[in-house]
């Protein structure tokens, strides 16, 4: 498994024409996920922490000496959009890579770091991290009378800002380790829907904390499944 589809995954995100959410907080949450990597089991664990309302969202997990990764996300949130501050991704262990972003509204600015070179380019609001997208996602769907039919996210990574596009598959129910939770599934549209594809659920009756996310990708199939949460405090139960 690439370590790249383990952030790439944890999918949250978007702008979408017509939201309604507007000077409202994200609830905060403590997550743990179970996935595989390389063949070994590995726990995730997400945090989401807030101060002076500045947000601060961070994820990590390690297997021994063999694996080690952390990543963290500082953005504000003005109305229904997220606004970053300060992303950083690293990684250590079989592999090193480190990966970062400056947003800099004041010099009008976005400074990504990716394979040890920088990038500059122009400041947007609607520009992205890999990690805060999910959070994005959650503004968006609370903001939301319905979920929407498709949901829309630039995110930076290194010299490009890509669009990526998310279309609704279903709402429904989905098994998970805390019990049986009111999802909504959405799926990721690739330009080559036969050699990947990429799906993520996330419960709707808990301020849409994602759930489980799938990838397959060259004939493997990477699963990353929530293992139990809490929610400002409340851990996340089903039927």
């Amino acid at each position: 498994m690439r370590f790249k589809q383990v952030t790439g995954l944890l999918i949250g995100t978007l702008i979408t024409t017509g939201s309604a959410l507007a000077d409202s907080a994200l609830s905060l949450y403590r997550a743990e996920y179970k996935t595989q990597v390389a063949g070994l089991g590995v726990t995730l664990k997400r945090s989401l922490t807030e101060e002076d309302g500045r947000y601060h969202l961070t994820q990590g997990g390690k297997k021994g000496f063999i694996v080690k990764l952390s990543e963290d996300s500082h953005f504000l949130v003005k109305g229904d959009q997220i606004v970053g501050e300060r992303f950083v991704y690293q990684l250590s262990g079989v592999s090193n890579r480190r990966r970062e972003v400056l947003f800099d509204e004041d010099a009008g600015t976005i400074r990504s770091l990716r394979k040890k070179k920088w990038t500059e380019h122009p400041w947007s609001p609607e520009v992205l991290d890999r990690l805060s997208q999910q959070e994005q996602m959650r503004l968006t769907l609370l903001g939301s009378e319905t979920p929407p039919e498709r949901i829309s996210l630039s995110i930076i990574d290194g010299p490009r800002i890509k669009l990526k596009h998310f279309d609704l598959v279903e709402t429904g129910t989905l098994d998970t380790s805390v019990g049986t939770l009111n999802t909504v599934h959405y799926t990721l549209r690739h330009d080559d829907p036969s050699e990947r594809s990429s799906n993520a659920w996330l419960a709707t009756d808990h301020d849409f904390l994602m759930v489980r996310t799938e990838h397959v990708e060259d004939g493997s199939k990477t699963v990353i499944q929530l293992q139990s949460a809490t929610v400002e405090g409340k851990p996340v139960t089903g039927r």
